[in-house]
């Protein structure tokens, strides 16, 4: 019966299936034994010359094991036939001696008996003790000459092998690339980066590779490099080291210390800044954390100690963009806000040809000198395209826009006399007049169409807010207004025709709600009229505050290039219950204040101010004092101190104005 255990012979099987070679792991796994009873019967097969150590990369791989010579002789033949008879063509595993597969197959060297063995009678170890002894002096005399240099050669050798492990101390070599000692890496340059360390005069076997002192996975080896493509780490500092046996004796070592960072720099600096003067400097300062690279605009700040400030001339006309990215590549980008501190503004519109009529200006006049009103709303550019003063703008020129009512300079002297501000109103793209000229002289695109090309009846004509000319032709209108001395000027009809998109066509735009296209214009705007020291804002839609793709108007998206947005709330343009009001034209207060305080809601912390279009006419409600003033005071119950009144013919109840408003 044979010595070896069932066990033994599967490990022993299992060796010889895999081609005499296997990690503990792989033998566990195929033969369903625990890891610590494969080591048991490997070192079984040990003892008896079968398998030996193959060696092993601790914490690399699993400890590998192989077949002996004599393991690939006897081994077909201690775990039966049919491994004998799979290997019977080969020369190596032909068993030479069948018996030595039944008991332990290890045998002495020597087939006599040890001088150490037990057992033997005394005579017998006598007779042993002689025969030894005789045979030692014969032998002496040949082993005296040859002592000497026997001695001589351990000597040599001894130095020899000195000599060779102090050069392998000396020369061996590691040499590291893949990630650069102390980079600050994100978590996506780290994960799959193949950091290789290349061995040159070290035991590659011993290697150990290490993260932060512990053993990791995944690691090959090719040729003389220990190769690991690095996973995903969480972050902070790491090193990696790898551990050599020199060839002889000592230890050779190398290791690469990174930070892994995915945290984006922290900026101290508020997104809103306390309205500020018009045309006075402005600080932005804050902190950041040290070595961080910083951009405000367009100037890179100094950040090396860790706080920053600089100086802006004057308040910038939009959004200011920061850009902070730390030596990882981190970034943190936001924009900030700077508005400016809108003037107290109660107001009332007059158009170009109320202006030139001489009541119609004096009764404007009278709520001045009254103390009702501290500015007036000049009409520039109205709804049917036409400019009320003389212009120098070209295309006006050939477009026949321009009615010379009045010279603009001369009345924003006059109003400046007076102790008033002036904000002219430019209606921007319903333009009758432009679209005429247009039509007119080729240029289809200059208007909004139809879905089939025709041009859009809205309004008698609505201009392409996305055409440059279009665009331009308006920015021109207000840099000349802005020449001759205007305070402010009012956009009004920011916006597309109302109705379904999908009937309006506009030229060179891809689809899709346009708000952006007015927005973008607005930006624009702000930066020519912030350079020219004049304030700006926009008339919109009452029910833009939450509904605002209806007619193409983003207040979120508008404010920020705005000094101020200017709801036109009038009660009479409100259908019944809205905002639980059952009937808006008859309670100008409720309805006043639940839509303004939704302007609140959506503008608040953009420090944009709020100048509401409040109505002083009558449609299916005769409006007079009570209505007027109690929108004022609806207004005024939020917080909100300004307001401009509107009245197409330029009639206002100046009972319904409050004296205190100057």
């Amino acid at each position: 019966m044979p010595l070896l255990a069932p066990a033994d012979r599967r490990i022993l099987r299992e060796l010889l299936t895999r081609g005499g070679a296997a990690e503990i792991g792989e033998i566990s796994a195929a033969t369903a034994l625990d890891g610590a009873a494969v080591q048991t019967s490997l070192d079984t097969l040990h003892q008896s010359g079968i398998v030996a150590p193959a060696g092993s990369v601790p914490g690399l791989r699993g400890a590998r094991w192989s077949l002996t010579p004599h393991g690939h002789e006897v081994g077909p033949s201690l775990v039966g036939n049919d491994l004998a008879q799979q290997h019977a063509g080969d020369a190596a595993a032909q068993v030479a001696d069948p018996a030595e597969g039944w008991g332990f197959p290890w045998r002495p060297p020597k087939p006599e008996a040890p001088l150490y063995a037990t057992g033997l009678s005394r005579r017998a170890r006598r007779v042993a003790d002689r025969a030894v002894l005789s045979t030692a002096g014969s032998r002496r005399q040949r082993r005296r000459g040859g002592r000497l240099l026997v001695v001589l050669l351990l000597v040599a050798a001894t130095i020899g092998v000195g000599i060779v492990a102090f050069g392998a101390l000396r020369v061996t070599e590691i040499t590291v690339s893949g990630i650069s000692e102390s980079a600050n890496l994100r978590p996506d340059q780290v994960q799959g980066t193949v950091l290789e360390f290349t061995v040159d005069g070290g035991d590659l076997d011993s290697a150990q590779l290490l993260l932060d002192g512990l053993p990791v996975s995944g690691v090959q080896r090719y040729d003389n490099s220990i190769v690991w493509p690095v996973p995903g780490l969480t972050e902070g500092t790491h090193v990696v080291t790898l551990d050599v046996d020199r060839r002889f004796f000592g230890t050779a070592q190398a290791a690469v210390s990174f930070t892994v960072d995915g945290t984006p720099p922290e900026v101290e600096l508020p997104r809103v800044f306390d309205p500020v003067e018009l045309g006075e400097p402005v600080v932005v300062a804050g902190s950041v954390e040290p070595g961080v690279s910083l951009r405000i605009g367009d100037q890179q700040v100094d950040t090396s100690s860790g706080s920053f400030s600089l100086t802006l001339p004057s308040p910038p006309g939009g959004p200011v963009p920061v850009i902070a990215e730390d030596t990882a590549g981190n970034k943190t980008e936001f924009d900030v806000i700077v508005p400016i501190g809108y003037p107290h503004t109660t107001g009332v519109h007059v158009t170009a040809a109320a202006w030139d009529h001489d009541g119609l200006r004096e009764s404007v006049v009278e709520l001045i000198e009254q103390g009702r009103i501290n500015t007036v709303q000049l009409d520039l550019k109205d709804e049917d395209g036409r400019i009320g003063h003389r212009t120098d703008v070209r295309l006006a020129q050939l477009a026949g826009a321009s009615r010379e009512l009045y010279d603009l300079r001369e009345a924003i002297d006059d109003l400046h006399g007076l102790g008033v501000r002036v904000i002219g109103r430019i209606v921007a793209f319903r333009d009758p007049t432009l679209s005429r000229y247009a039509l007119d002289n080729g240029n289809h695109d200059w208007v909004l169409q139809t879905p089939d090309g025709r041009p859009l009846a809205s309004y008698g004509g609505f201009t392409n807010f996305h055409h440059s000319m279009v665009r331009q032709y308006n920015l021109d209108i207000a840099a000349e207004a802005a020449e001759a001395g205007i305070d402010d000027i009012l956009w009004d009809y920011m916006r597309r025709p109302e109705g379904d998109l999908s009937g309006i066509r506009i030229p060179g735009w891809d689809g899709g709600d346009p708000s952006q296209v007015i927005v973008e214009f607005l930006a624009e705007a702000g930066s020519m009229l912030r350079e020219a020291q004049v304030f700006h804002g926009v008339s919109v839609f009452g029910i833009a505050a939450d509904r605002g793709e209806w007619v193409a108007q983003d207040i979120g998206a508008m404010s920020p290039h705005v000094d101020y947005v200017a709801p036109m709330v009038y009660p009479s343009h409100w259908g019944r219950g809205e905002y639980g009001v059952v009937h808006p034209e008859a309670q100008p207060y409720d309805i006043t204040r639940a839509s303004l305080a939704q302007f609140q809601r959506v503008l608040a912390g953009t420090n944009t101010a709020v100048v509401p279009w409040l109505q002083d006419f009558s449609m299916r409600v005769n409006y007079g004092p009570a209505e007027v003033r109690a929108q004022i005071d609806a207004a005024a119950d939020l917080g909100i101190s300004d307001w401009l009144l509107w009245d197409p013919q330029v009639t206002y109840t100046s009972e319904g104005i409050p004296v205190s408003y100057r």
